[in-house]
């Protein structure tokens, strides 16, 4: 086939089927990621590089892998394009030595089974190593085993796997008894009392909430009076739980799930005439969401998953939402920061990697990183060194909240910083 005859296809099927959302993407993509021509002096001194699985002296290849369908696919909404917006801005600066960056997608469809034939056939792609935004855990086990390097949103594995390196630092979800106190103290002074902690059925979602039942006897003046660990997935009718809630007396609830669920158990508690001092919903950043939420989110308590939240005032910050917007994409997505700062943390691995990266030389030296902060995206900044709680380093201790009011998001003036991690089992601070 000649080139002019692809093209010319090529143009038609856009002419034909895109939108001027869609237009406006590309174009904007394609303004941001121009590919740079790497000096020659580059390329040769590229060429003397020992092979590596997806690196070539012009170019190297990683994959995003998240949920792109399945229950998941709309709390990560936005993250693959978050991820490629920073690839196409440092590809505009050339690249990493003079190598462009190719990203390769892979759906794992919030499937287990589903997701560990993605990541054999990204390894069959020959990539690099990947990015992920994802609640699903089944291909850890295979990246560890073949030491491929993965970063991005928290699982268990970004605490204790050496290759796997978490968006906001390491996570404590394999160790439940591990827990930060901030979100509570942080719900105690908007005046909760009686807590009800909930998650729906996820890995990561049950980890978390677990070490946060498990720190409830160390925050003074506080109770939990409800524990439920299996709250369905997505949308769904909450209206049995809603009704526990509201027999137990809770005055607080803290939920842990995909962000329609949260919409579901916020509704069900007006419709049951419940009211709380204190609603958290991890994930809750988008003000489009309280539209569909009808005005039940009302005071809820937002909160990112990592990073600072759109609408403040931070240079970075405003530079993404800038970046998406022109995009064609929404900044406000949970997901959308996470899918940048984990591609931006996979560019900072390449980057101290080498100029002959290998896999090996990536995880080496991104272990020796001690002051990340996510391109200026976090609310504080992280180490990877394995001198910290975990054996990937410390979690980041610092969250910045929102507040539900109307129809808007309202970030707090500032991060909320100092947070503690408690050994639940002996009381003891061990971090802050």
């Amino acid at each position: 086939m000649s080139r002019n005859s692809s093209n010319k296809r090529r143009s038609a099927a856009i002419a034909a089927g895109a939108g001027a959302s869609l237009l406006m993407s590309i174009m904007a993509t394609s303004a941001m990621g121009a590919p740079v021509v790497a000096p020659k002096a580059s390329v040769v001194a590229n060429n003397k590089c020992p092979a590596t699985p997806g690196v070539t002296p012009t170019s190297i290849t990683m994959g995003w892998i998240g949920s792109k369908s399945g229950p998941a696919a709309t709390t990560f909404l936005g993250s693959q394009q978050g991820a490629q917006l920073r690839v196409d801005q440092e590809n505009a600066k050339g690249g990493v030595n003079g190598r462009k960056i190719i990203l390769k997608v892979y759906d794992d469809g919030t499937s287990p089974t589903q997701q560990i034939s993605e990541v054999q056939r990204a390894l069959g792609d020959g990539v690099f190593g990947l990015t992920t935004t994802t609640s699903t855990v089944a291909m850890y086990p295979t990246l560890k085993d073949a030491g491929i390097p993965i970063t991005g949103f928290s699982n268990p594995a970004f605490g204790t796997d050496l290759n796997a390196f978490g968006d906001a630092g390491a996570t404590t979800g394999s160790v439940p008894t591990f827990a930060p106190t901030l979100i509570l103290e942080k719900q105690k002074q908007m005046g909760a009392t009686k807590i009800a902690i909930i998650n729906h059925a996820s890995a990561s979602a049950t980890a978390s909430q677990t070490a946060l039942a498990n720190l409830v006897p160390f925050i003074p003046g506080m109770t939990m009076v409800l524990r439920i660990a299996d709250s369905p997935q997505g949308a769904h009718d909450a209206t049995s739980e809603a009704l526990r809630i509201k027999n137990s007396g809770a005055d607080a609830v803290n939920y842990s799930g995909f962000v329609d669920g949260g919409i579901s158990l916020a509704q069900a508690l007006k419709q049951q005439g419940v009211t709380l001092k204190s609603f958290a919903v991890a994930g809750l950043s988008d003000p489009a969401v309280l539209k569909t939420a009808n005005g039940a989110l009302d005071g809820a308590l937002g909160q990112t998953y990592g990073t600072a939240p759109v609408g403040v005032n931070v240079r970075a910050v405003k530079t993404f939402a800038s970046a998406m917007k022109a995009a064609g994409m929404n900044p406000y997505s949970p997901a959308a920061p996470l899918g940048y700062v984990g591609a931006d943390l996979f560019i900072k691995g390449l980057k101290v990697a080498g100029k002959c990266p290998t896999r090996g030389s990536f995880i080496t030296n991104l272990r020796k990183v001690n002051s990340y902060d996510g391109a200026g995206m976090l609310p504080g900044k992280v180490s990877f060194v394995p001198k910290g709680i975990m054996p990937n380093g410390n979690p980041i201790t610092c969250n910045w909240y929102t507040l539900a009011k109307g129809t808007d998001l309202v970030p707090d003036a500032k991060p909320t910083c100092g947070g503690r991690y408690i050994d639940t089992t002996t009381g003891k601070v061990i971090l802050g």
